[in-house]
């Protein structure tokens, strides 16, 4: 467009100042369209805003006029990276842009997508150059984008186990986050998991309490995660397992308090003597950990499970707990499979000789003593099946008959599948069900029988306390090791000493949440 065809509409000749004129124009809404046309070919950003604000939303007017006006203005680059959600890289790419353009919201934004993300470091660099400083403090947006930058560093912090800064936070800050609702809501999040409070002093130990024969206090280490155990427990509450255990309120622990190895592929595992300072404050038998990643679990008295886990995951592995043994195949050199059991150890597995030689009734007999199950084996359900071997010696083959596969007996499992073929030739596990259960795919059910087991027995297979934990976490920190000088032998002594003492300790105060003698003795001697 020429500058006659200005003259024409009305500007002075004697005018140099077209982008003001235009944006005075414009703003007073005096414009004809040939003057919108000509500012937005110019890129006057009076012109440009027109026009975007009379686009259609998202359309690709909207869009081409949004990236123009993003090279200078924050908002518009901000509202780029809301339309490129689907397009991670995209947003960020602008949340970025006007990041550096000094829109506020973008970088807070950013910081949170980071956070959503689990990619901490990044979420924390972004908040770092956040300058709240320069928010104008006259303004309710101020208030709003500094209670918003509040929640976030103190989200990022409970995630972090900075209980430190969450402590001076709430110190300084509380008012402020009362005057939102979602500062109300955080705050009440914080009062409800204790957050901060982690000493047995602190702790409110009367909202712990949980009387039943299998009481579980589950952890997390994030607030996100501690909702999410509050729906796992309220989806279990629909599985049969949920008769034989009860929860205790949730609780938030710190994420590097417990010194955790946390791979994907990996099973889970902690030092667990680090739970030492916190065990008088839990009043459960047992204790549960969600964390970020890792493989799921149980060691004695403790379970781990990620955040990916499902209900159904954590329900297999609580009936670890609860003396159940898994159906898949188990590590080679697992204890279950090393040796033919002396006497039943667990609710569902039996790990029993393959062959036998006598009289039939009386095998018989002394199997079905050896079986958690054994008194649902029917008279007529055979459990033995006669053969000739190559010598011409008959012997009994332990076993029933696929016919009678729709009844209980005694079926191969998967269990022992790995361990050495030799050792495969003497013994087996075997299982009182043909059908695979929950004990072999997390998906599938968890059957009448054993539940009926269960209710007959809830404490006799069960594992020992999760006070049995750290004291065998002690006694393995009392190595003192070979080829070292005197003054570290000493040194290593006085230490083990100590070890010991708290290892003996800690096996005492798990022996008391045993009824039976005989497990008594047995978790005091260390004997699991």
């Amino acid at each position: 467009m020429s500058l006659f065809i200005f003259l024409l509409s009305g500007l002075s000749a004697s005018s140099f100042f077209l982008d003001d004129y235009l944006t005075n124009l414009i703003a007073k809404n005096k414009h004809s369209q040939a003057q919108l046309s000509f500012a937005i070919e110019h890129e006057n950003l009076m012109a440009l805003n027109h026009a975007l604000n009379s686009s259609e939303f998202h359309s690709e007017q909207w869009l081409s006029l949004a990236k123009v006006l993003a090279k200078t203005q924050g908002e518009a680059a901000y509202q780029l990276a809301l339309y490129y959600k689907a397009s991670p890289q995209k947003m960020i790419f602008w949340f970025k842009s006007a990041s550096r353009l000094g829109f506020h919201q973008a970088t807070l934004a950013l910081a949170q997508h980071f956070f959503d993300q689990n990619d901490f470091a990044s979420a924390e660099k972004t908040l770092l150059s956040f300058s709240a400083n320069n928010l104008s403090i006259n303004t309710k947006l101020h208030t709003r984008l500094q209670t918003k930058l509040l929640i976030l560093k103190l989200n990022l912090a409970i995630s972090q186990g900075q209980v430190g800064y969450i402590e001076n936070s709430l110190l300084h800050d509380t008012q402020l986050l009362k005057e939102t609702v979602e500062g109300r809501v955080l705050l009440n999040d914080i009062e409800k998991y204790q957050i901060g409070k982690l000493t047995n002093k602190a702790l409110d130990t009367s909202k712990m309490i949980q009387q039943c024969e299998n009481s579980i206090q589950l952890f997390a280490t994030s607030l996100s995660h501690l909702k999410k155990l509050e729906g796992i427990i309220a989806d279990f509450n629909t599985q049969p397992l949920s008769r034989a255990v009860c929860f205790a309120s949730v609780r938030y622990m710190p994420v590097h308090a417990l010194d955790c190895t946390k791979r994907q592929q990996a099973a889970i595992r902690c030092d667990e003597s680090l739970w030492a300072p916190y065990a008088n404050s839990i009043q459960t038998r047992y204790v549960g950990v969600m964390l970020p990643q890792g493989g799921a679990n149980v060691h004695f008295g403790m379970l781990y499970f990620d955040s990916q886990d499902t209900v159904d995951v954590v329900a297999h592995e609580i009936s670890h707990l609860l003396g159940f043994v898994d159906e898949y195949p188990l590590q080679a050199e697992h204890n279950t499979c090393q040796v033919t059991q002396t006497k039943s150890f667990s609710q569902n597995i039996a790990v029993l000789e393959n062959t036998y030689y006598g009289d039939r009734r009386t095998i018989r007999s002394k199997i079905l003593k050896q079986l958690a199950w054994g008194k649902y084996i029917k008279d007529n359900t055979p459990i033995l099946q006669s053969v000739t071997a190559s010598n011409g010696k008959r012997n009994w083959q332990l076993g029933t008959p696929e016919e009678f596969n729709n009844e209980v007996g005694v079926f191969n499992a998967q269990t022992c599948k790995k361990t050495n073929a030799k050792m495969r030739e003497d013994f087996s596990a075997y299982k009182g069900l043909a059908q695979r259960t929950q004990l072999q795919y997390f998906s599938l059910s968890f059957p009448p029988l054993y539940s009926l087991l269960l209710k007959e027995n809830t404490t006799h297979y069960r594992m020992p306390s999760f006070h049995y934990n750290i004291a065998l976490a002690y006694f393995q920190q009392s190595a003192i090791g070979k080829n070292v000088s005197e003054d570290v032998a000493l040194q290593r002594i006085a230490r083990h000493k100590k070890n010991i003492k708290l290892a003996n300790y800690w096996l005492e105060q798990s022996a008391r949440w045993e009824s039976e003698r005989d497990r008594y003795n047995k978790v005091r001697q260390g004997g699991f």
